[in-house]
């Protein structure tokens, strides 16, 4: 028993941090950016376009980075699945989702401080901390 209680002690962190755990983390923030800055709910044409315009420059350049010959996202043999780029796409893609409802909140106006931006990023984690938690104590238990 005391030997349980050093390894948990011990390496507890290691075990409950995992790839899961940012996954959802990355998650719940595009999620919750998406909700807070009312990408879907607010009808201003001018913000809409800025985001459809940043959404398309992303997914090019996230095209292009996979595409180009000897592309350093590319696998070793040169193929795009199993890669960096396959590997990363989840994040590029909750990344771009922030950014895109950076820009809608900017141009739309329903950004106007810091402190809104601030919220943007954090209004899923607020809202959703029992999925954070839920990842850990899978992360967790799998690990052990």
């Amino acid at each position: 028993m005391d030997e349980i209680l050093r390894y948990l002690w011990l390496h507890g962190t290691e075990r409950a941090a995992s790839e899961l755990l940012v996954y959802t983390i990355l998650f719940i923030v595009a999620v919750g950016s998406v909700i807070r800055s009312r990408l879907l709910v607010v009808r201003d044409m001018d913000g809409l376009v800025a985001a459809i315009v940043v959404a398309v420059i992303c997914n090019v350049l996230l095209l292009l980075s996979a595409l180009i010959p000897y592309s350093p996202l590319l696998g070793v043999t040169g193929k795009v699945f199993p890669s960096p780029w396959s590997r990363g796409l989840f994040q590029s893609l909750c990344i771009e989702c922030i950014l895109v409802c950076f820009v809608f909140g900017i141009v739309s106006g329903t950004l106007h401080s810091r402190r809104d931006a601030l919220e943007l990023i954090t209004y899923g984690i607020v809202r959703w901390p029992w999925a954070i938690l839920l990842a850990m104590a899978v992360s967790f238990f799998v690990n052990i």
